[in-house]
């Protein structure tokens, strides 16, 4: 195996009625958290700096954490995706800087200016403070393909509802605790990405993306201090979508607290693609909105999370880095969800993507 330097009450009988071996085996492949408490700290955590306006993340790490309680400690590893050793070419416009295509408004390029200074700022800190590594050891081989006709990997206290948005959207609203975490990574309308056939399907425009999530009772399931974060493109119209006066989280009734900055490294620890590339950036932004009126948490900073990407699509899982904020055992949602989580609930059509044990391996000396 090479090693290289992530219910609503009508579904769960169709999960739970399975064989229970592979619910067990999550019991069984995490161990107790022993002694003090810097035995429990996240392993996924690679570097934080003091103001924990920085922190270095391994996204396999964080998604293997994800699969037990935070008082456990993992012991399965998720295959995953060779690390990037150097960064990539930089693509730009086919008609160069001038390519109206690459202007966005004054508004837009205002935010793009504040990112890059804030990931400039990153860097900069890092150069100084944190060396490396930039991610720990990934198990790259999948396991045979036979095992593809077990039944999924159920993490403890985790709630799968595996199917679209409208499919559930009424037992979601009938059965559904309130949350104080919703995390959402909508499949956005992208017109390379509809020629892969490995993900969620991207709709086609944004009034059609706005029908879809106006479709989510999130005001009456979000509790009153909740937080909604959603994972957005590089697009300005998207931004726009979500923040305008008019916007997504307006219909919501929330309001933007703050912004985190996924910064996308090679191994090297470089940025994948160079800051001040016109058309493509290294980065993803996670935008966190509240309530309207409600109290901003105190700990809820922007932040810029630096990671080596690892399979398509797949995001670092958020659990820890919310917990320094919303306190340990809080209950979140994720939405367009491609694996689940202990102790959240989990809702989409991939859901139980990653849960397939053919993902995982156990290991040891990792």
């Amino acid at each position: 195996m090479p090693v290289n330097s992530p219910t609503s009450a009508a579904a769960k009988p169709s999960l739970r009625n399975k064989p229970p071996i592979y619910h067990l085996t999550w019991r069984a492949m995490a161990t107790m958290c022993q002694g003090s408490s810097d035995n429990c700290r996240s392993s996924s955590v690679l570097f934080e700096n003091p103001s924990k306006s920085l922190v270095v993340i391994d996204i396999p790490s964080s998604l293997e954490e994800s699969q037990v309680l935070p008082s456990q400690v993992p012991r399965l590893h998720i295959v995953s995706a060779e690390p990037p050793a150097a960064p990539y070419p930089t693509p730009e416009p086919r008609h160069g800087r001038d390519d109206p295509s690459a202007v966005a408004s004054p508004a837009a390029q205002l935010a793009e200016l504040m990112t890059a200074a804030a990931v400039s700022s990153a860097l900069q800190d890092l150069a100084v403070s944190y060396p490396g590594p930039f991610h720990r050891p990934r198990v790259l081989q999948p396991q045979a393909p036979l095992l593809s006709a077990l039944p999924p990997l159920l993490p403890e206290k985790a709630e799968p509802l595996h199917g679209s948005v409208e499919a559930h959207c009424d037992s979601f609203h009938m059965s559904a605790p309130l949350f104080n975490l919703v995390v959402l990574d909508p499949p956005w309308p992208n017109r390379s990405a509809r020629r892969k056939t490995d993900k969620y399907a991207t709709v086609r425009n944004l009034d059609d993306m706005r029908s879809l999530l106006l479709h989510i009772p999130l005001a009456s399931h979000l509790a009153p201090d909740g937080l909604v974060a959603v994972w957005i493109t590089n697009k300005p119209s998207i931004q726009a979508f979500l923040t305008s006066p008019t916007g997504l989280f307006a219909a919501w009734g929330l309001e933007v607290v703050t912004e985190w900055t996924w910064l996308k490294v090679a191994a090297s620890g470089e940025p994948l693609y160079d800051v001040d590339s016109a058309w493509r950036k290294p980065w993803e932004k996670l935008v966190i909105a509240k309530r309207f009126g409600s109290k901003k948490p105190g700990a809820l900073n922007s932040k810029v999370i630096v990671a080596v990407p690892d399979v398509h699509s797949r995001k670092p899982n958020l659990r820890g880095l919310f917990q320094d904020i919303l306190g340990e055992g809080f209950l979140g949602l994720e939405i367009f969800a491609r694996n689940l989580t202990a102790g959240w609930w989990s809702w989409g059509d991939e859901v139980l993507r990653f849960q397939q044990p053919e993902h995982w391996r156990e290991t040891e000396g990792m």
